[in-house]
This record gives C-alpha cells, sequence and structure tokens, in this order.
C-alpha cells in the first residue's frame, strides 16, 4: 500500500471518529425534549448575530493568512494573500479532523510543496505561525484572567480538570518550537529522528541520501532563523495578529448571546470564557477537540446562558466555529485539490 493511499485512509479514519464523537455528544446533549427546545430557540435566534459569528471565523481565518503574508515577503518568497487564504483554510480543515489538531501543518506543507515552495521555506513558515499562535493563546487567556479576575476564576473552577493540562501541553509545545526556532542542534537532531523513523517504518528509501538533502533545506531553514532572530518587529506583529485571530474565535459564543437576546455581558466577559476554555480544550487528543469543548462549554458558561439554554449555545456556537466551517473550509480544500490537478495536467501536457 503507497503512503498516499494510507493516508487517505487515516484522513477518512479520523473524519469518521469526528463524525461519532459529534453523534454521541448530540445524543447526550439531546435526551428528552431538549431537541424541540433547540430547534425552536434556534427559530427565534437573531440571524444577523449569527452571521457576524459566523463573519469571525472567515477574519479568524483571515488573520492566519495574513501571517503569511507578512512572513512570506520578510524571508523573500512572496506569497499573494488570495493563496495564503488558501492555506489557511485547508490548515483549519485538516486540523480540525485529526487528534491534537496535528493534520492540519503538514498537509499545509504538502500543498506548499505542490505550488513550488520549498520545504525549507514552508516548514519553516508554518512552524513560527504554529509557535506564535501558542504564545497567543495564553497571552489573550492571561490578559483576560487579569482584567477580569473574578469572571476568570470561576470559569477556572469549572475548568479545574482540563486547564492545567491545557496549561502543560501548550506551554510545552510552544517552549519546544522556540527551541527548535532558535536552536540548529535541536532542528538538525529533529531532522535525523525522522528520517531514522521513517527508514523503519519503510516510507523514506534511501536515508542517506533524505538526510543530505534535508541537511541542505537546514541550511536555508537556519538562515530563515537568522533572519526572523533580527526582525523583533516581526515577531510582534504576527504576535498581535495572532491574538486578534484568537479574538475573532472568541468572539463567536458573544454572537450567540447575542442572537439568543441576551445583553448583560459584555465582549470582554465572554472573551475570558472562550479564551480559558479553548486553552484547556485545544490539547485534548480528539478531532476538533470534540467533547472536551462540548463538555467544557456547558461547564464554563453555564452561568452566563443559564441552565435553560445553555445547550442551544453551546450547539450554536461549536455549529458556527467548528461544524459549518468545517463544510466551508472542505469546499476550499477541493477546490485547491482541483487547480492544482488542472495545473499538473496542463505541465504534463506540454
Amino acid at each position: 500500500m503507497t503512503s498516499r493511499s494510507e493516508k487517505k485512509i487515516s484522513y477518512g479514519r479520523n473524519i469518521l471518529i469526528l463524525l461519532l464523537l459529534m453523534a454521541a455528544t448530540f445524543a447526550v446533549i439531546f435526551r428528552g425534549d431538549d431537541f424541540p427546545a433547540f430547534l425552536s430557540a434556534l427559530k427565534d435566534a437573531d440571524g444577523r448575530w449569527l452571521l457576524l459569528g459566523l463573519l469571525c471565523m472567515f477574519l479568524f481565518v483571515g488573520c492566519e493568512a495574513a501571517n503569511m503574508h507578512q512572513i512570506s515577503h520578510t524571508l523573500g518568497f512572496p506569497l499573494k494573500y488570495f493563496r495564503c487564504g488558501q492555506y489557511a483554510f485547508i490548515g483549519f480543515y485538516f486540523s480540525s479532523i485529526t487528534p491534537s489538531a496535528s493534520g492540519g501543518q503538514p498537509v499545509q506543507i504538502y500543498y506548499m510543496k505542490k505550488d513550488r515552495i520549498s520545504l525549507a521555506h514552508s516548514s519553516f513558515m508554518i512552524l513560527y505561525i504554529v509557535m506564535v499562535y501558542q504564545m497567543a493563546m495564553l497571552l489573550l487567556a492571561g490578559l483576560m484572567a487579569a482584567l477580569h479576575p473574578a469572571l476568570a476564576a470561576e470559569t477556572a473552577g469549572h475548568l479545574k480538570y482540563l486547564l492545567p493540562f491545557g496549561l502543560a501541553v501548550n506551554g510545552l509545545a510552544a517552549g519546544l518550537m522556540a527551541m527548535l526556532l532558535i536552536s540548529r542542534t535541536a532542528a538538525e537532531k529533529l531532522l535525523r529522528f525522522f528520517i531514522n523513523l521513517g527508514c523503519r517504518i519503510r516510507l523514506v528509501k534511501s536515508g542517506e541520501a533524505t538526510l543530505q538533502r534535508g541537511l541542505r533545506e537546514l541550511a536555508d531553514y537556519r538562515e530563515h532563523a537568522r533572519i526572523i532572530q533580527k526582525n523583533p518587529r516581526l515577531f510582534l506583529r504576527v504576535l498581535c495578529i495572532s491574538m486578534l485571530q484568537m479574538t475573532f474565535l472568541s468572539l463567536v459564543p458573544y454572537c450567540v448571546y447575542r442572537a439568543l437576546g441576551f445583553a448583560g455581558y459584555t465582549p470582554g466577559d465572554i472573551i475570558t470564557c472562550q479564551s480559558i476554555l479553548t486553552l484547556s480544550a485545544s490539547a485534548i487528543p480528539t478531532p476538533g477537540a470534540v467533547g472536551a469543548a462540548e463538555g467544557g462549554f456547558l461547564f464554563a458558561f453555564r452561568h452566563i446562558f443559564g441552565p435553560e439554554n445553555i445547550k442551544t449555545a453551546m450547539l450554536l456556537s461549536r455549529g458556527i466555529s467548528l461544524y459549518l466551517f468545517l463544510i466551508v473550509s472542505f469546499i476550499v480544500c477541493m477546490a485547491v485539490q482541483i487547480r492544482i490537478a488542472r495545473h499538473s495536467e496542463s505541465e504534463d501536457s506540454k
């Protein structure tokens, strides 16, 4: 069986797991007469606020595209914003259907390679974006906790089992990625590890030749690291955009809150709860953090929406930020695949 076939089977299995987790989540939530009550609340919801929530998700993806755009220009391989947007949607889709969002970045690199972007360029850019994103996630939650200490403490209390795990995993991930960007030795050791692993499982045919190619790519990678280290303003710009990106994601529950007719809590209050929830649930190793994110929402927002509305609010919020946006991202992925296939056919015909 080829590597490509194995990947297709793996992604198909992950999609199936995601669908089963979603079905199980809905089965647990919709017990008794909950589903008719949800449909009634959805019918009465303000569609304008729900559309604004969907717009927040487009802006969420747009922020990642903006970071790709400015990093690529700084490193000397300028990408058009529209193409960066395609890669951002691809990352969202495959991150959502793979455990711990592990599939998004490798598939982004794969599609960049199809567009003739070197491995050194793409891997460095993606690693840098993910590292700063992890930092932004931690920073936004910390900032909102400082601004709304009582609400943050209450939310953290509801998530007392998830939050320490999320803090540890995301903090460790950000530290490891920073080390890979700064340390040449760490990056080379990681390269050797993956090549050796590929040889053992027969994905890499010629280990030595692959290693030499990898070391040449690593030299370009290190050059990118030197450029980044000499450009602290780029880090600040990427961090600010990543913070904005996390804010857009955290505003989706506020849009749902207003769509259901509530107005007592401020956007800052909702962002506080959602940023802590995102930090807590993001490291859970299920596709799209399904299960943990839904359950965490029920605990973190119960005092805001009330027990009679919390299930409806959770499903609307997750429906916008995950389920519906998965469909949008899938359509973009198919469009990119068609574009690449047509380009390959055009080149073969020459």
